[in-house]
């Protein structure tokens, strides 16, 4: 038990030491700070644009409200907020020790190695859109009247925390496939385009693209789930859905990881 707190306690000061260095890096230059933190929330709150023509046209989109949509679009900011400010920049920093053959430094820390990889960037400026997400969905919360209980309560803890964890998991599937094909680094850039689908209400899409989005690459976890949940309109089967798809995620990349790291020959070998 004690060997458990005590590595729990070195990832907590990982974690803290590695956000604290970036925080300060970033306000060296505080007019950048802003400026990326601005740009980033302008491009995130771009992709809401084709909510507002739809709605333009119709009272709803696919049974959502415009309110409704808000409060989607609240909770699509958080998600991308944590995506850029700190599984994108992990990752893209990770593969770059990778390509140089220089993953030892993060290897050899005193903790676990995945961890090491997924905390050893941030991007502070990011979190501009996380905060702004927060702020949406409040005020969603408010003008939609919303009353929830403990069980909606308790399952919108439980699909954010499912959504956290696919999040993760897809930034550590491209770090594993990195490892055999640094090509691959652009899956990155694949990722961060597809999560503008995640606007959308996974109600909007059919056949093999709910299936896709909502097992597969699960922005339906990430985003519509949440809202529904503080809707009251979240399902068992759908809360069961997703506890399923995060913990089959979570434990693919696990797998891909460990199956990755044993071929990884460094620049030292």
């Amino acid at each position: 038990m004690s060997g458990a707190r005590g590595r729990r306690g070195r990832h907590l000061r990982l974690i803290a030491a590695q956000l604290r260095l970036s925080m300060l890096a970033a306000l060296e230059y505080r007019v950048g700070f802003w400026t990326e933190g601005v740009v980033g929330l302008a491009w995130s709150l771009g992709g809401v644009v084709p909510l507002i023509v739809a709605l333009d046209h119709r009272e709803t989109v696919a049974g959502w409200s415009p309110w409704a949509l808000v409060l989607l679009t609240g909770f699509f900011l958080i998600i991308a907020g944590v995506y850029a400010a700190s599984v994108q920049p992990a990752v893209a920093e990770a593969m770059g020790h990778i390509r140089r053959g220089t993953l030892d430094y993060l290897l050899l820390r005193p903790v676990d190695a995945l961890v090491s990889c997924l905390v050893c960037a941030f991007e502070p400026w990011s979190l501009l859109e996380l905060v702004a997400g927060i702020g949406l969905v409040i005020a969603a919360w408010i003008e939609l009247g919303l009353a929830p209980g403990l069980t909606a309560i308790a399952s919108l803890a439980v699909v954010l925390a499912c959504g956290l964890v696919s999040l993760y998991a897809l930034g550590v599937l491209m770090l594993s496939a990195s490892f055999r094909a640094l090509q691959l680094q652009n899956l990155g850039v694949m990722l961060e385009t597809l999560l503008d689908f995640a606007h959308w209400p996974i109600s909007v899409f059919r056949g093999p693209f709910k299936l896709v989005f909502t097992f597969v690459v699960p922005f339906a976890v990430m985003t519509s789930y949440p809202a529904m949940a503080l809707m009251g309109s979240l399902g068992p089967g759908e809360l069961l859905g997703a506890v399923a798809t995060a913990a089959g995620l979570a434990g693919l990349a696990y797998l891909s990881w460990r199956t990755a790291l044993r071929g990884y020959t460094s620049a030292s070998s």
